[in-house]
């Protein structure tokens, strides 16, 4: 009974993994704040590397979830693929 079920739920998920991932690629990259160019304008050096800082760590934050997305439906799709039954 489970061996019935597990492809197809895996395919689905797959399909909602690859959704989710191709919406996360579709949505603006984080971009500075209105803060990073005020503390850019004003000079202020450490105040300006916190939020650069703080910058890079959300658009990492980004690529890493969109890769897990990605690489999560590939896993979802093969595991889907080789647990069907053979005809």
């Amino acid at each position: 009974m489970l061996r019935e079920i597990v492809p197809p739920l895996c395919l689905v998920l797959a399909l909602f993994s690859l959704i989710g991932a191709f919406a996360s690629l579709a949505v603006e990259r984080p971009q500075p704040s209105v803060e990073l160019h005020r503390a850019r304008i004003q000079g202020n050096e450490e105040y300006q590397q916190v939020l650069e800082r703080d910058l890079q760590k959300r658009r990492w934050k980004r690529v890493a979830f969109t890769g897990s997305l990605f690489s999560g439906a590939l896993i979802l799709g093969a595991a889907g693929y080789l647990s069907m039954r053979r005809a």
